[in-house]
Parts: structure tokens; C-alpha cells; sequence
């Protein structure tokens, strides 16, 4: 019987713990690496491997997954106190799925080819639920070469992989992209609810009106409910994770010198959301920032 090969998975939250548990499901070995001590005593209950530095993750596999919150978490993996790029043997392949600026990923891309490690740039959509069933979008940007052999692991928690090109930094880039679509649906979503709560209508029916014809989205039929509810504690996707990719989607407009008002809109209710102390709960709490009382001349 042949040993099954082993994946390593860096960052074992809400996405990457999805990711290793399809990963062991499909007869992949999984080594994880984790701050959080409950992330790793998970990994071991479902049979992974727990790799307690760079050096011992880096023994047990040449392909590594990467769930990190975002680019400073990535750089602290790689070249910090981890340092797991030095670490990694030649020719090793580096996933980033995290969400990370385009002009950063294009340069990491050249740094881990000076230690003989490639990069493959692919950023996912599908959030929490794709991640648990297997089922994410991955947009991929780096060496066909590359992909063709993480391809297996990558069907492992993707369904649809599209490659972008060559370069580093072009699945960033159509992430970027991605984002300022969600971000813009929530907001809008949570606007016309509101508006409609102002009004008086009734909110359920509303967002089946909504949800039935031409001005649905699968943002207003996710977080809708949530918004109708005003249940905003379990949280699926944080307003602060949407700061954070609203203002790389900002960044990436200001960089190629594009007007992107909408995307600037819809930032700014994120930032505000956050701003009044709502930032660790469901991204939905957007709705939050409108006054919805009665009209002063009702």
C-alpha cells in the first residue's frame, strides 16, 4: 500500500480547518500548524499530524497550504520567527489562499523563487460553508507546471479552479475583484431592507420579494435573513474581515488610478460599522449604521 501524501495546512480557523478535514477525507495526509492550541488538538482528534515548528511541517511535506488572516500573517509565516521558507525543500509549492494585496503577492512570488520554492497565488470564494464541503471556487495565478501538480490537492476542497495566467498576483487581483462585488451586495442588501423597515413594510416578505425577481443576489439571499432577524452573534464572516478586504479593493483602485465610488461607499459603511464596536460580529451588522425609527412626519 502506498504511503498517502502529505499536505501541510498553516492557519486551521473557520476556512482552513474545512480544507484539512475534505483533505484527510480524500486519503491526503494532513500536517497543521496553528496558534491556537484548540485548532490543533482538532486536527489531531480527526488524525492529522501536528507540526510544531517550520522545520518539522517542512520534513513532512513539499506542498503547503496557507490559511492566514492576510499578508502580515503570511510574511510571519514565511520569513518571521516561523520562517518556514527557509525551511521548505526545493522545488516545494507555497498556497496562499488568504486574501492578500496583488503588489505583494507579485513580490513574494519573486522571493520564494530565489529559495527554490514556488508560489501559487490562489485566493477562494465560497467562505465557511464551501470550505466544510469541498465545494470552494479557487482563482489561481503562478506556473501551470505548478498547478498541474497540486491539482489533486487543490480538488480536494474545490470544485471549480480556474487559472489566471503565469504571474503571481493575477487570483489576487480577480479576489480583489470578487470582493468589491460582496461587499457592495451586503451593503446594498442592508440598505434597501432597511429603508423598507423604515417604511413599515414587513421584512420577511420583503426579502422573499427581493430574493424572487431581478434584484436578488446571493449576498441579500445569505445575509438577508440575518438582517431581518437582527441576529448578528453568529458569525460566518466578521465586519472586520471586510474592512480589511474593502480596503485592499480601495488600494487596488487608487493603485491603477480607477474611480471605484461604490466600492469606497461600501467600505466606508464597513468601517463604520466597525468603528461603533461591531466588528468581531456577522459582517450582515452593516445594517446597524441606518436610522430605521419612523419618518420625523409619521
Amino acid at each position: 500500500m502506498s504511503t498517502p501524501q502529505t499536505v501541510g495546512v498553516v492557519g486551521l480557523g473557520a476556512m482552513g480547518r474545512g480544507v484539512a478535514a475534505n483533505l484527510l477525507k480524500k486519503g491526503f495526509a494532513v500536517a497543521g500548524c496553528d496558534v491556537n492550541p484548540a485548532a490543533l488538538q482538532w486536527l489531531s482528534e480527526r488524525g492529522g499530524v501536528v507540526a510544531k515548528d517550520a522545520a518539522e511541517l517542512a520534513a513532512a511535506c513539499d506542498i503547503v497550504v496557507s490559511f492566514v488572516v492576510d499578508d502580515r500573517q503570511t510574511e510571519e509565516v514565511l520569513f518571521g520567527a516561523f520562517g518556514l521558507a527557509r525551511e521548505l525543500r526545493q522545488g516545494s509549492v507555497f498556497i496562499a489562499c488568504s486574501t492578500l494585496p496583488p503588489s505583494y503577492v507579485l513580490a513574494l512570488g519573486e522571493r520564494l523563487r530565489e529559495l527554490g520554492v514556488e508560489l501559487l497565488d490562489a485566493p477562494v470564494t465560497g467562505g465557511m460553508v464551501g470550505a466544510e464541503r469541498g465545494t470552494l471556487t479557487i482563482m489561481v495565478g503562478g506556473p501551470a507546471q505548478a498547478l498541474e501538480r497540486v491539482q489533486p490537492v487543490l480538488a480536494a476542497f474545490g470544485t471549480r479552479i480556474f487559472h489566471l495566467g503565469e504571474q503571481n498576483g493575477a487570483g489576487a487581483q480577480m479576489k480583489v475583484i470578487n470582493q468589491l462585488l460582496c461587499g457592495v451586495h451586503i451593503v446594498a442588501a442592508a440598505e434597501g431592507l432597511a429603508l423598507a423597515k423604515r417604511h413599515g413594510l414587513p421584512l420577511e416578505t420583503t426579502l422573499e420579494i427581493l430574493k424572487s425577481g431581478a434584484a436578488s443576489s446571493w449576498m441579500l439571499g445569505d445575509r438577508g435573513p440575518r438582517m431581518v432577524e437582527g441576529s448578528f452573534d453568529e458569525v460566518t464572516s466578521a465586519v472586520d474581515i471586510f474592512v480589511k478586504d474593502m480596503g485592499l479593493v480601495v488600494d487596488a483602485a487608487r493603485e491603477a488610478r480607477f474611480a471605484a465610488p461604490l466600492a469606497h461607499a461600501a467600505f466606508l459603511s464597513f468601517l463604520a460599522a466597525s468603528g461603533k464596536g461591531w466588528g468581531a460580529i456577522d459582517d450582515s451588522a452593516v445594517m446597524r449604521n441606518y436610522d430605521m425609527g419612523p419618518p420625523a412626519d409619521s
